[in-house]
C-alpha cells in the first residue's frame, strides 16, 4: 500500500481523469504529444523537461478560444495539465499538487487560505494548491503501518472503514491540525490568458503577504493563518495564449507578476526577465520536500516504477 502522501496524490491525478475534457484531450492529443517528447528510453531530464513544452502541448488540442465557455473549458484544462505534470516530477516526494478540492485540501490548509470581508468567507483564486508536508512517519510509512504508534486510535480515529477504505480526510485534517507549522503551501493560478489575468495573482499575492488591513478584512479563519505556516507563497502559471513573441520584460503584464512571492512561470522554456519554465517552479518553491533534486532523488525510482506503483500517470 502507498503513504498518505502518494495516496493523495494518485487520488489527485485519478480526479483529473474524471474530467471528462481531459480525458478527451488526454486520448485525443496529450498523451502521444507526450511520450513521443519522452521518448523511448525517457530520463528523469526528459520528464522534467515537459515543463518546456507543457504549452505546446496544451495548444495542440485547440482548447483555446475567446468565447467566454471556451475560456472556462480551456482554463480548467490547463489546469489539470499543470497538476498532472506537477504531480509526475514530484512523485516520490513530499510534495502534492491539488486541484482545488474540498474533499482532498486538508480542512486546515483551506482555513488559511480563506479571505474573510466582514464576516463573508472568500476564496482565493487557488486553482492549485501544492503542499509539503512534514518529513514525519505518519506520511511517509505505508498506510497500513499508521496504528502501530497509537496516536490514531488514542484520538478515536480509524485508519480504514469497516469494508477498507482508507479514511484519509478524517487523517490528514488530523495530521495537518497537529503539523500545521511544519508544512509549506504554495496557491498556484493557473490561467491561459496573461493579458486579461495577470492584476488577479498581483493583487491575492499582496492579500496574503499584507500584515493588516483597515476594513474588516481577515486572512485565516478558525484559528489558522497562511503566517502560521513554515512557509507561503504565491505562483502564477499562464500558457499564455497571447504571442509570446511580443511580450517583454517591459509588457505590463509581466511587470504586474514580477514580484510574485511564489514567481511568475508559463510553458515555454525561461526567457530572462520575462517568465521562467514550470520546471523551476519545483527548484523555487518545493526544495525541502524534495531533497533538494528531483532528478537525483526521485525521478529516476519513479520512471522505474511507471507501469506499476505510478501507472495512473497514463503514460508509456
Amino acid at each position: 500500500m502507498p503513504n498518505t502522501i502518494e495516496y493523495l496524490r494518485k487520488t489527485a491525478v485519478d480526479k483529473l481523469f474524471s474530467m471528462s475534457s481531459f480525458q478527451d484531450n488526454w486520448d485525443t492529443s496529450w498523451r502521444n504529444s507526450i511520450e513521443v517528447r519522452l521518448g523511448q528510453n525517457p530520463s528523469p531530464r526528459n520528464i522534467l523537461d515537459l515543463g518546456d513544452h507543457l504549452a505546446s502541448i496544451f495548444e495542440a488540442t485547440g482548447v483555446a478560444g475567446r468565447a467566454q465557455a471556451q475560456v472556462s473549458a480551456a482554463g480548467h484544462t490547463w489546469e489539470a495539465l499543470v497538476c498532472w505534470y506537477l504531480n509526475l516530477c514530484l512523485a516520490n516526494t513530499r510534495v502534492v499538487v491539488i486541484k482545488q478540492s474540498k474533499e482532498l485540501v486538508p480542512e486546515p490548509i483551506r482555513d488559511a487560505i480563506t479571505v474573510l470581508y466582514g464576516n463573508f468567507p472568500s476564496n482565493t483564486e487557488a486553482d492549485l494548491i501544492a503542499i509539503t508536508f512534514p518529513d514525519d512517519s505518519m506520511y511517509t510509512n505505508d498506510i497500513s503501518n499508521l496504528n502501530s504508534t497509537n496516536e490514531l486510535s488514542d484520538h478515536g480515529i480509524n485508519t480504514f472503514t469497516n469494508r477498507g477504505r482508507f479514511k484519509y480526510k478524517e487523517i490528514i485534517d488530523y495530521l495537518t491540525a497537529r503539523d500545521f507549522g511544519d508544512c509549506e503551501v504554495n496557491v498556484i493560478q493557473c490561467k491561459t490568458n496573461w493579458n486579461d489575468n495577470s492584476q488577479i495573482p498581483m493583487l491575492w499575492d499582496m492579500i496574503y503577504s499584507a500584515q493588516g488591513f483597515n476594513n474588516q478584512v481577515h486572512v485565516g479563519r478558525n484559528g489558522y493563518n497562511v503566517n502560521s505556516l513554515n512557509h507561503f507563497s504565491y505562483s502564477f502559471v499562464t500558457v499564455p495564449t497571447v504571442d509570446r513573441n511580443r511580450i517583454t520584460a517591459n509588457s505590463v503584464q509581466v511587470k504586474r507578476v514580477t514580484n510574485m512571492s511564489g514567481g511568475n512561470f508559463w510553458g515555454h522554456p525561461t526567457q530572462d526577465g520575462v517568465a521562467k519554465s514550470i520546471k523551476e517552479i519545483i527548484n523555487r518553491n518545493y526544495s525541502n520536500g524534495t531533497n533538494n533534486n528531483v532528478l537525483t532523488n526521485s525521478l529516476p525510482s519513479v520512471l522505474q516504477n511507471l507501469q506499476v506503483d505510478f501507472s495512473y500517470f497514463k503514460i508509456l
